[in-house]
Formats: structure tokens, C-alpha cells, sequence
């Protein structure tokens, strides 16, 4: 449950050095009030898929070839951000794979991987594999709950057998953009900025799209146009996937966005894209997002409550806040149980024995914590 919760929060954080506004739906609509514009989520289960075969190793690749298809694992692309790119010692350690079927041109699965591949046929080696993504209609999903397995090479072998262990995804493909930003200057001039964008797409080709920001800015004095707050937005449409793009419209302005190797949209400056993570659409996310002129300590906030029911109700509250010369993002991770209205929240690992209660409105979309009203996103 930890990793899990580990790579929610290097998301968020990740998420939060880009910007941008996701636009791909069509016929969208604004909303201030009533949320949200979800899709309806089912989520199945993958079965295991058994590979025997041998492997060959050039540079930081190694190809395992199995009847059934083929895994790539390259050295050196972990998703671990303190790993310094020419430090080889540390990069051989882990990386990134995929594993395509026999005869497909798309990744079937996606994830990291821990071990050093260059030993393989030298000397016993072992791997531990993540599975993270999924490929569903054409397009990679994330693992409603992540899932490790072994590959094992004996001393002087290259041969190998392993299983992709049953994963569980969700039938609609999510993404989320965080943008967060805090400069003051003085009472006259300062910018502040906090937004959170969801998009669901679900496979009939229809999207959703929900939107909580909040801006500030004076310049010499002068509000800028963008000044204010939209607590809430919505847009519902439509979306087309075709040669690796994901293109729509939402208000009036038509996008086309790149899907990444990884499963992620990027789109805008190619200098400095946009990044939309991919995330599991089995994943409630309520938010508060607000910013706050006040000299020194003015700030832009992003509070968030994140709940599973299928990966083991795993529960997570997340503050992300940007001052001018600071930014903290304390987590809690938790199990969580709903009665009635009532959600209670029961911290694991370094927030173990710490109980939290949070109510819901009778809809369903409003959540109350510690007196913070929470939107369904």
C-alpha cells in the first residue's frame, strides 16, 4: 500500500513544476456549483499471463523473448527523481519495461523494475517487476492497484520464466494536471495560481472534464484580466485517439495532445510541455484549492483526498502549499471505512495511529474536513 501511495504523491509534486490547461473535449459547459462531471468507472480484472524464453542483453537493454511476446527493460530510467542520469552504478540498478505481445505494435504492459540487468548470463540475478499500466482501447490505463513479480536468471543462464501476475484496471482512462505557483513581491505586485484538471475518458469516445482553480495577480496595483477564482468548472464531449494523439475541444478551442511512451498526455510548448499524469480512474479525488494574498505568508493551496475502494480502500490526504520561498506537501496515508456519510480514515506507516473522520453531503460530491469543504473532481 505504501508504493502505491509513494507514487500518488511523486505525482502530485511532479505534476505541479508544469503548466497549462487540458482542452480535449467538445460541447463543454461551465459549471460553478454543481459537480461533478465524472464517468461511470468499472473496474475488471486481467488475467496472470505466464512467459518462459531466454534473454539477450546489449548496452542498458535487455530483450527477454518469450513465445507470447517480449519484454524490453532499459537500465537507468527509473522513476525515482533522485537518480542522477550518468550515474551508472545507481541507473543499472533499475529502469523501466514493457512486455508487447507476439505480432502487436503497442506495450501491452508498463512498469518499473528494480535489479541490475547486466549481470544476466554472468552471474544469478534476480528482478523485481512493477506492473503500473495496462493498454485498454488503444491506450495505456493505470493498474487500479499496482503489482510486483520476479524474474530469475540462474548463475551462467539466460533463460527465464515468469508470470505477469492478474491486475486489476478501470474501464475509464485518467489524467490529472497540478499547477501550483506563489510570487510576491510586495502589496502591489504579486501572482498567485493554483489548478487542478481531471480528465476521464471513457471508451465510447466520450470525456469529462473537471476543473478547480484559483488566481491572483497585481501588477503595479492592477488586477490582470485572470484575477479571481473559479472554484469549480466542468465540460463533458467527446474525444478521438489516432496515430498516438488525443485530440478534442472544449469551449471553443480545439487541441491535440501527444500520448507519451509512458501513458501520459503532454501537449503546448515542446520546449516545456504540459504533462497530464496518468492515474487509475478507480480513484475518487475530492479538492480545495484556493489562493491567499497576504504578504509575506501569501500562498496558493491545493488540498486533496484521494479514496480506493478497489485497490484495498487505500485513502490518502495530500497538502500541497507554495509560498514564495517554500513549498511543503505533508501526506497522510491511511485505510479508510464509509458509514453512511461518515468516512473514517486510520493511518498507516509513519502516520499509524492517527484516526481522522470526514463527512460527505447526501450526494455524495461534497466532502467535510477539519471544517475544509472538498470538491468531487
Amino acid at each position: 500500500m505504501k508504493k502505491v501511495s509513494r507514487k500518488i504523491f511523486g505525482f502530485l509534486a511532479a505534476s505541479a513544476l508544469f503548466a497549462g490547461a487540458f482542452v480535449s473535449c467538445s460541447n463543454g459547459s461551465d459549471s460553478s456549483s454543481t459537480p461533478s462531471a465524472e464517468q461511470t468507472t468499472n473496474v475488471s480484472e486481467v488475467a496472470a499471463v505466464t512467459t518462459t524464453g531466454t534473454a539477450e542483453v546489449s548496452g542498458t537493454t535487455a530483450t527477454l523473448t518469450a513465445s507470447n511476446g517480449k519484454y524490453v527493460l532499459k537500465a537507468g530510467q527509473g522513476t525515482h527523481n533522485n537518480i542522477a542520469a550518468n550515474d551508472s552504478s545507481s541507473a543499472s540498478n533499475e529502469g523501466t519495461w514493457t512486455f508487447t505481445e507476439t505480432n502487436a505494435s503497442s506495450p501491452k504492459y508498463v512498469g518499473s523494475y528494480e535489479g541490475n540487468i547486466a549481470t544476466i548470463g554472468f552471474s544469478a540475478t534476480s528482478l523485481k517487476l512493477k506492473v503500473e499500466k495496462y493498454l485498454i482501447n488503444g491506450s495505456l490505463a493505470a493498474i487500479v492497484k499496482e503489482e510486483t513479480f520476479d524474474i530469475a536468471f540462474a548463475s551462467d543462464s539466460k533463460s527465464f520464466s515468469a508470470t505477469i501476475p492478474a491486475v486489476k484496471v478501470s474501464n475509464v482512462i485518467s489524467y490529472l494536471l497540478t499547477q501550483i505557483n506563489a510570487h510576491y513581491q510586495d502589496e502591489k505586485n504579486y501572482g498567485l495560481k493554483a489548478k487542478l484538471v481531471r480528465i476521464d475518458a471513457s471508451p465510447n469516445g466520450e470525456c469529462s472534464l473537471s476543473l478547480m482553480s484559483s488566481f491572483k495577480k497585481l501588477t503595479d496595483g492592477t488586477p490582470s484580466n485572470d484575477t479571481g477564482d473559479t472554484p469549480y468548472r466542468e465540460g463533458k464531449g467527446t474525444y478521438k485517439i489516432a496515430d498516438g494523439k488525443l485530440t478534442g475541444t472544449l469551449l471553443g478551442k480545439t487541441q491535440t495532445f501527444t500520448i507519451g511512451e509512458d501513458g501520459n498526455l503532454y501537449g503546448g510548448d515542446q520546449q516545456d510541455p504540459e504533462k497530464y499524469e496518468l492515474i487509475s480512474g478507480s480513484y475518487k479525488i475530492y479538492a480545495n484549492v484556493m489562493t491567499v494574498p497576504d504578504g509575506a505568508n501569501s500562498h496558493a493551496r491545493i488540498r486533496t483526498v484521494w479514496l480506493n475502494e478497489d485497490a484495498g480502500k487505500i485513502g490518502l490526504i495530500v497538502d500541497l502549499k507554495k509560498t514564495a520561498t517554500d513549498k511543503t506537501k505533508p501526506m497522510i496515508i491511511a485505510t479508510y471505512e464509509i458509514s453512511g456519510k461518515t468516512v473514517t480514515f486510520t493511518g498507516t506507516g509513519d502516520s499509524a495511529g492517527k484516526t481522522m473522520t470526514a463527512t460527505l453531503s447526501d450526494d455524495g460530491k461534497k466532502l467535510t474536513l477539519d471544517g475544509v469543504e472538498y470538491l468531487k473532481m
